[in-house]
Formats: C-alpha cells, structure tokens, sequence
C-alpha cells in the first residue's frame, strides 16, 4: 500500500512510498481509510520534538496519522459486533486497561498507552489496523471528512467535562489553531454567552476564522488582551480560559485573563517550560487543570455529538489535499496558512 512514512529519527525524514500491507491478526480490525487529518502531534513527530519523542519512544520506519474514518476492510478472529464494509472511526489510543489509572477510569493517563501513527503503524495510509475495542461505529448520515476529526472532537469533549463551562460564561481561549478553535465551537454548545480568541500578528487569518465563530479577537503581542476582556466583563475576566497554544507564554497570557475564582484548562503541549508566579493562583484561587486525550466513554457520546450536528467541525477545515501531498500539508501547518487540514486518498 501507499503509505506517508518517518523513515528516521530526527527532523523531516518524511516520504509518500510503498509499504507492506497491516496483517489481520486476531482481535484487530483491518480499516480501509477514507479520510485522515494533520494534528499537531504528527507535526511534533514530524519535527522530532523532544517531548513528544520522550513521551512515546518512536521507532521509524513508522506510518503517520492518527484521526481516521474509514471502512472496515477486514476481521480477525474473534472479532465480534463489526463486519467488512461498516464505516467507523477509530480511537487510537491503546490505552492498557491493566494499570492503576486505567483501573481508576483514567485511561488518558495510562501507564503505558501507545498511540497509531506514534509508537503504532498508524492511518496515512490506504489501510490501517486497530485492536476491535477502540473501533467505533459512524452514523451514516455523518461524511467521512467530518468522522474524520472525531478525535480532535473528543479531546474538546474531555476538555470540557474537567473544565466545564456553564451557561452564560465567558470563556477566552488562547491560541487560535485547530484545538483552540474547535474549544470556541464546544463552548457555544455548552451555552458560553460570550467568546473570547487570543492569538498573535501572525494568526490573523485564524483569528479572522474565530471571529466568523462568534468570537472576540485579540491580538496578544499588540496589546493588552487582559485589560479588554476585563473591559468586557465589568472588570472580572473570563470565568475559564483554554490554553491550546502550548507555547511558554500562553499560561502566562491565561493567568492575565482569568477571573479570580476562574478555571484554566491547559490543552496546550508546552515545547519549552513555561514561568509564572504561583501567588497569582494562590492569592486569586484560580484552578490550573492539565487536560489529555479522552477516555473510551467519552467516544461512544463523540457520534451523537457529530450526527447532531451542535459543533460544526467542518466549519475548521481550511485544505483539502491528497494524501501524497502530507507534506505540504505538514508545511501548511508549521507556516500557520491552514486550520484544520485534511487528507483525502485517491482510493476513498
């Protein structure tokens, strides 16, 4: 099969070329994918961060991508409750079951989680293999572009239930990517009556986006954004903040939004340490809340999500693009020119 392949340690090392077929072993399910998106922890493995790589231990050669929606190809033995030609997604975090947080229903905090496209063969490419508990199966009225961002969805979904947002909120988020701006669309559907974007100069196409979403948009590095949402609240700020631009000053930025008493989410994958006071927490008791992944609960509710059509996801895809071109995608993404980019293959 054709296959977008890290064929060595560090950065790039990226090619379109052959290689062999998943097996259909006992237990797995063999998909046949129909679309597959950029997120940024292909963009971490792409650039051979150091954090991810620490994280995940990957060994290239190794098939990228992990959002996927596809059709079911093939069933190995024992397989129940899912036959050839189902169109499902797929959650690919293999979580272990075994360990104390999966036994405490922390599976987003396993002990040992591999992930496809990471530290497993993943989906960019034309097949891709899943163990059957972490197939699920897609509505049929949901396309398979939009199946395809189901897991951006549920780490949006996650996010809110450690981080909820109650009606009438205003909820600011900083960082105006793909995350950042699917956060904006689950906190309207969680009732937020007021929307806050915080990006830099160089995001004004993103936060141009963000504003068509319902939101106020602030220039961080050309102002003063926590002066204006304070203006915009009668001198509070927000009631929660969402990082996800995982950049060393966003938590910073965050702090300088939130109300006293207020919530932060960090979302956000810090490239570098990050350096703020901590009396800001005390003396204000803001709650600093980390948020990772999702949990197996957490995407049996993500299809009803997606067939109700309450978070328009397809209103984030930016490009279009064959599988063949990942990585101008990839550079798409590092120049900050695209949103949410998805791959479509000549064979979907």
């Amino acid at each position: 099969m054709k296959a977008v392949v890290k064929t060595a340690p560090g950065p790039g090392n990226l090619a379109y070329m052959d290689f062999p077929d998943p097996e259909v072993r006992p237990g797995e399910v063999v998909i046949e994918v129909k679309a597959t998106g950029i997120c940024g922890t292909d963009m971490s493995l792409y650039a051979w961060a150091e954090s991810m790589v620490r994280e995940y231990r990957p060994e290239p050669p190794l098939v990228m991508g992990h959002e996927l929606a596809g059709v079911v190809a093939a069933v190995g033995a024992g397989v129940g409750g899912v036959r050839v030609g189902d169109r499902v997604t797929a959650n690919p975090s293999m979580y272990c079951g075994r360990c104390y947080y999966c036994r405490a229903g922390r599976p987003s905090i396993c002990d040992d989680r591999p992930m496809l496209g990471v530290r497993l063969h993943g989906c960019f490419a034309r097949f891709v293999a899943v163990r059957r508990e972490n197939v699920f199966p897609l509505p049929s009225e949901v396309p398979f572009e939009t199946a395809a961002m189901t897991e951006v969805l549920c780490v949006s979904l996650h996010a809110l239930e450690r981080v909820p947002v109650a009606p009438g909120d205003t909820v600011a988020v900083v960082g105006p990517g793909p995350m950042g701006c699917l956060m904006l669309l689950g906190a309207r559907a969680a009732g937020a009556s007021r929307l806050v974007m915080v990006g830099l100069g160089g995001d004004r196409d993103r936060l141009h986006l963000a504003a068509s979403l319902g939101a106020f948009t602030l220039v961080g590095d050309e102002g003063n954004p926590g002066a204006a949402v304070r203006e915009l609240t009668r001198g509070l700020g927000a009631d929660v903040v969402f990082e996800c631009a995982g950049h060393p000053g966003g938590i910073v930025q965050a702090l300088a939004l939130v109300r006293k008493g207020g919530r932060i989410g960090v979302l956000g994958q810090g490239y570098a340490e990050s350096a703020f006071n901590t009396a800001i927490l005390s003396y204000r008791e803001v709650d600093l809340i980390g948020i990772r992944s999702y949990d197996p609960r957490v995407w049996h509710r993500s299809h009803d999500v997606l067939a109700s059509g309450q978070i328009p996801l397809e209103r984030l895809v930016t490009h279009r693009l064959p599988l063949e071109e990942a990585a101008r995608g990839i550079e798409l993404m590092k120049a900050r020119a695209g949103l949410k980019i998805l791959f479509t293959p000549s064979w979907a």
